[in-house]
């Protein structure tokens, strides 16, 4: 099974799993997420949810406006807050299942 994809200027998401009910008050949804290598990464929006993670192939940097850094690895595990602004790069590229707190996209 191949997901639906969801391309943004620096990944490409595709969501895997979801909540059943459409209108459940406290949704929740898992991905994968792919990231190749940009040479001037910009941020993420503004996260509107959390989020949770975990680097499955390659390097991911994650970075936040507050100046907190990270270097992943397979296996590496990583948590996003609600509020929070984050930058995610890589030397190379990145895939990691992540799992948010928000709707499906597709």
């Amino acid at each position: 099974h191949v997901p639906p994809l969801t391309r943004f200027p620096f990944c490409i998401i595709g969501d895997i799993f979801t909540t059943a009910s459409s209108d459940a008050p406290n949704p929740l949804t898992g991905s994968l997420f792919l990231l190749e290598k940009l040479e001037n990464p910009d941020p993420a929006p503004k996260y509107e949810y959390d989020e949770s993670g975990i680097v499955v192939k390659g390097e991911l940097h994650v970075a936040d406006e507050k100046g907190n850094s990270a270097k992943l690895l397979p296996g590496d595990t990583f948590f996003i807050h609600r509020g929070s602004t984050i930058t995610f790069s890589t030397p190379r590229y990145a895939v990691a299942y992540k799992v948010a707190a928000r709707r499906k996209m597709h």
